[in-house]
């Protein structure tokens, strides 16, 4: 913004013209005019200062702003669809209790912006500054912020569904009270956050830090997380029907008490994890390493767990019906009290697994 030329300064009445004659505002400059209640749909203003400008309840729809400066303005109530915001500065703006469609933000400043109470739907914040600005109790749908800053920033009480974030390092922000649902988080980190209680389903989290989050009781069906690192996290209660923890780190985590019924921790790391009084029916622990495991008075009908390291692992009190334990290691494991069948290890199978054609060599 300081590169700016010097502006020539503009009254309301001029810039209802531009805007009835569709004609673009360049290098202009208004401060704290009043365009409340106004139709200023498809409006274009390049190169302006508009600061401490009242937009309340005015009619911006297609309007685009291009490196501006809109800093202190209010946009409550206004309509926004379409809006875009190009290398503009909007720090300090308020744009709370406001329904969105369609907004687009990219290389904008947005420091200490508010957007509380505010409907979002299609909206993209691309390269933008969002430090410290204020998301609490937003209702959106696709929103999305690509390459931003997101430092300090407040999503408290925030309802978000099609939510996708690339440079996601969550630990400065806000989230208490957040819900989640379908979402996409990119170089993810939540460490030391407090979920818990939360819903965050349908989410994906590829090499995600969630060192120390506590997620207990939070709903996180269908999600996966994809060589996450949960050392010292809390999933106790959690629900997790059908979630994904493939090749995740897990070891030493409560998850007693919830609810994995399908879901997929093959290859994970799980040693000395606690599953006690879980429901596992058909969940997989596929070549998982589940050393000294607490399975006690788990419901492990039809789970998946071949080539599985079982040893030390206690499944007492735990209920099988075709519970598959092919290939598994079970030294020095405990299994008093189960009830049901398990599949057991297939000599001929295990051959067949441990035979590598390509490590096979002819010799003469």
């Amino acid at each position: 913004m300081d590169d700016l030329l010097d502006q020539l300064p503009i009254t309301v009445d001029e810039i209802q013209d531009y805007q009835r004659h569709e004609q673009p505002i360049l290098s202009r400059s208004i401060d704290g005019a009043a365009f409340a209640g106004m139709d200023l749909s498809g409006l274009v203003a390049v190169d302006c200062h508009f600061t401490n400008c009242d937009f309340s309840g005015a009619d911006l729809t297609d309007a685009q702003f291009v490196q501006c400066d809109l800093r202190n303005s209010r946009f409550a109530d206004a309509k926004l669809d379409n809006i875009v915001f190009a290398a503009t500065d909007l720090s300090n703006a308020n744009i709370e209790n406001t329904t969105v469609l369609g907004m687009q933000a990219a290389d904008s400043n947005m420091q200490n912006a508010t957007f509380r109470d505010a409907g979002l739907a299609d909206t993209v914040f691309a390269k933008c500054n969002l430090a410290n600005s204020d998301f609490s109790r937003v209702v959106a749908s696709k929103l999305g912020s690509l390459e931003s800053s997101i430092d300090q920033t407040s999503f408290a009480g925030a309802e978000l569904e099609n939510f996708f974030v690339t440079r996601a390092d969550l630990r400065t922000v806000d989230m208490s009270g957040t819900h989640v649902r379908i979402a996409l988080f990119a170089d993810a980190n939540l460490s030391g956050k407090d979920l818990s209680g939360q819903t965050w389903q349908h989410c994906t989290f590829n090499t995600a830090q969630f060192e120390g989050t506590n997620l207990g009781s939070a709903k996180l069906d269908g999600s996966v997380f994809n060589e996450c690192d949960f050392h010292r996290a809390n999933l106790k209660g959690i629900s997790g029907e059908t979630t994904c923890f493939t090749k995740s780190d897990l070891q030493g985590v409560d998850l007693s008490g919830s609810n994995l019924n399908m879901a997929n921790f093959a290859n994970a790391s799980l040693a000395g994890a606690n599953f006690s009084g879980s429901t596992l029916y058909s969940a997989v622990f596929l070549e998982a390493d589940c050393r000294a495991v607490l399975f006690e008075r788990c419901q492990m009908e039809q789970a998946e767990m071949s080539h599985a390291d079982l040893s030390g692992a206690n499944l007492s009190a735990s209920s099988f019906f075709n519970t598959k334990l092919h290939g598994a290691k079970d030294d020095k494991n405990m299994m008093l009290g189960t009830s049901g069948n398990t599949i057991d290890t297939d000599p001929e199978r295990l051959v067949a697994e441990l035979y590598r054609p390509n490590l096979a060599m002819l010799t003469h």
